[in-house]
């Protein structure tokens, strides 16, 4: 498969319910409040952010690594109300030579158990697979968050494996779930 995404313009994509769009500076107090919650940032990597420039930093360095085509993440939205970003998605780094990226999102508490993000990754994955000619799309997850297992299970993602106390975290540590979707995979019918 050729790979068609060349990084010259960031691909807004849509869904039935969904803009996921480029973030920009004036998202930062919409990420700003989904990276401050705790029980949204308990299973991700860092601790909840505590200043609003933390938020500003994110943005800021997403765009940097996009213009670096290294990653592409989107800013989740409702198509009612496309200025406010509900959470992110996206990957965050793209083996060009093995034709495989690892995909990351997170979701504002108040948006959680609607379909929301299997809505967005699917849309992800339908772009990575027919826009830039993926072979595997892998994730990583808590093995303390099984809703996230579950959402990209939906999707068709296959759990691969487990690493025992992977990361410390919280005082303890914690295994890693390996998950992975494949084109042929998809292509046979995930959303």
């Amino acid at each position: 498969m050729t790979i068609n995404y060349d990084f010259s313009a960031f691909p807004t994509l849509e869904t039935p319910r969904l803009i996921l769009r480029e973030l920009i500076a004036d998202d930062d107090d919409a990420v700003y409040i989904i990276r401050s919650d705790i029980e949204v940032t308990r299973h991700n990597t860092g601790a909840p952010y505590t200043d609003i420039q933390q938020a500003r930093t994110l943005i800021s360095d997403i765009a940097w690594n996009y213009k670096d085509q290294s990653e592409i993440r989107w800013g989740i939205t409702l198509k009612t109300d496309p200025s406010w970003v509900i959470g992110m998605c996206g990957y965050n780094y793209w083996i060009r030579r093995d034709q495989r990226v690892s995909i990351g999102y997170d979701l504002a508490r108040a948006y959680w158990d609607n379909g929301i993000m299997t809505e967005a990754l699917g849309a992800i994955c339908r772009f990575g697979f027919e826009q830039m000619g993926l072979h595997r799309i892998e994730a990583d997850v808590s093995a303390d968050n099984p809703a996230s297992g579950r959402v990209l299970e939906k999707l068709g993602f296959k759990q691969e494996g487990r690493l025992r106390e992977q990361y410390w975290e919280w005082g303890e540590f914690h295994d890693l779930l390996l998950y992975s979707l494949l084109r042929r995979e998809f292509e046979r019918g995930v959303p």
